[in-house]
């Protein structure tokens, strides 16, 4: 009589764990990190670098993202790049005040002229820094196939060249 209580009991566990076991193992998937937009990211010290994107029209390029100082002081993001026309390597800094959200391309800001070279579909480097914190960034190159790019591409050439 016991044989048979452990026999059903043993059964009864092996049938519970073979049909849940899956859920002991799987990975919570809101808990893994990824960039929710087409550009790439990065965290520094405390600049955010939030989908930059390469942008082009087979003409004109530019750099378009946002950058988010979360903190409350000033901080300055440095952008390295070696530009593709010149084969030379340039810098270009902002100051992102406390609290702002400074956008390159969206929501009314302009883009950053810039020559990183590349056609749609490749992927081109920049170093983006904040102070000792520094990060080799992969930005796609991207066109107008995507309708949400559309408008920034169109306005590339009013885009100003970044003096440096």
């Amino acid at each position: 009589m016991a044989i048979r209580k452990f026999a059903a009991v043993a059964i009864a566990a092996s049938l519970l764990v073979g049909t849940a076991g899956c859920t002991f193992t799987s990975p919570i998937a809101s808990h893994i990190d990824y960039a929710p937009a087409d550009g790439s990211q990065a965290n520094l010290e405390t600049l955010k670098v939030r989908n930059f994107v390469y942008l082009t029209n087979g003409t004109v390029s530019a750099l378009a993202g946002s950058i988010v100082n979360p903190g409350l002081e000033a901080k300055t993001l440095k952008i390295s790049y070696t530009d593709a026309a010149l084969s030379e390597a340039k810098d270009v800094t902002f100051t992102v005040n406390p609290g702002q959200k400074l956008d390159l391309g969206y929501n009314g800001g302009q883009a950053l002229a810039i020559n990183l070279g590349g056609k749609p579909g490749d992927i081109v480097t920049i170093k983006v820094s904040e102070g000792a914190s520094s990060v080799d960034l992969n930005v796609p190159v991207l066109d107008d196939t995507f309708d949400f790019y559309k408008p920034i591409i169109d306005s590339l050439g009013e885009v100003e060249p970044s003096s440096n």
